[in-house]
């Protein structure tokens, strides 16, 4: 009977290591639902509304060497969110276009919106650092960052990418919890002194379809440790899921702290309209 009953819990065992999901499929099924996301998010907007709050830190020094409490400080934001391809390249970048700042409109709004996208840059590259500081333009704190952008892990799951990660995760239920660390020196997130910061997270996975539901990323070097979780929803506007929160955590050296919260709503397809006149 004690043999009969190891064998019921080793076929038992066997049983359920048979089902659970590969990672490797796993991964093939949430690649090819990023490459199509990717492309179909492209003609997606999103009104963001984002609030950053920076806390705590050492005590500093003013002009004269007396000691001063470091300040607290907050920012709220709302712009428009949107995926764009730089063009002469084939990169995928989320643009920040901020209209309000503290309940106040942004003046020089269109005439940078035409100098970035109605008169890009020859050098692909070059388009890419302007998207990218004008992304970052308003944010506060003393971390120049610009990976606060809710679709930034997805980019671990492009099938390019997934060489430079390690993977493993566990069914649950219908879902599937897949963790990854980068393994490459050369990272995705990098400091402004260009210093490595290998990024590490988890994915919850919709088994059936590769939809991600939710992503956590975080990122960390010797000064600096950055936290960025997101959560999607289905959008009927749209027809599809998109992120619809995203809270974010920088961690400095000198113990002050950068928080995040952004939404998502007002999700709207957006169209190019051309004026042409006959003469």
């Amino acid at each position: 009977m004690k043999l009969l009953r190891i064998l019921a819990v080793f076929l038992t065992a066997s049983a359920a290591l048979a089902q659970t999901p590969d990672v490797d499929a796993v991964l093939d099924k949430a690649g090819d639902y990023v490459t199509v996301y990717e492309r179909t998010f492209a003609g997606v907007v999103a009104e963001e509304t984002y609030r950053q709050e920076i806390r705590g830190g050492t005590t500093r020094s003013d002009a004269r060497g007396f000691p001063v409490e470091a300040q607290n400080a907050r920012r709220d934001l709302k712009s428009d969110l949107l995926l764009v391809r730089a063009s002469a390249g084939d990169r995928w970048m989320e643009f920040r276009d901020v209209f309000e700042v503290d309940g106040k409109p942004v003046r020089d709004r269109a005439e940078r919106l035409a100098r970035l996208f109605l008169q890009p840059s020859a050098s692909a590259q070059r388009q890419v650092e302007d998207i990218t500081a004008e992304s970052a333009r308003y944010n506060i704190g003393g971390v120049n960052r610009n990976v606060n952008l809710p679709v930034l892990a997805l980019t671990v799951l492009e099938p390019q990418n997934r060489a430079w990660f390690s993977f493993k995760g566990g069914k649950k239920g219908n879902l599937f919890e897949l963790e990854y660390q980068e393994e490459r020196s050369g990272t995705l997130i990098r400091t402004t002194g260009d210093q490595s910061m290998p990024s590490r997270g988890r994915f919850v996975i919709d088994l059936a379809s590769g939809r991600v539901l939710s992503s956590e990323l975080t990122a960390e070097s010797r000064s600096l440790r950055a936290k960025i979780d997101v959560i999607y929803a289905l959008e009927p506007a749209v027809g599809m899921w998109v992120p619809r929160e995203m809270r974010e955590k920088y961690s400095l050296k000198d113990g002050s702290t950068i928080e995040g919260k952004a939404t998502y709503a007002k999700f709207r397809r957006y169209q190019v309209m051309v004026d042409e006149k006959v003469k």
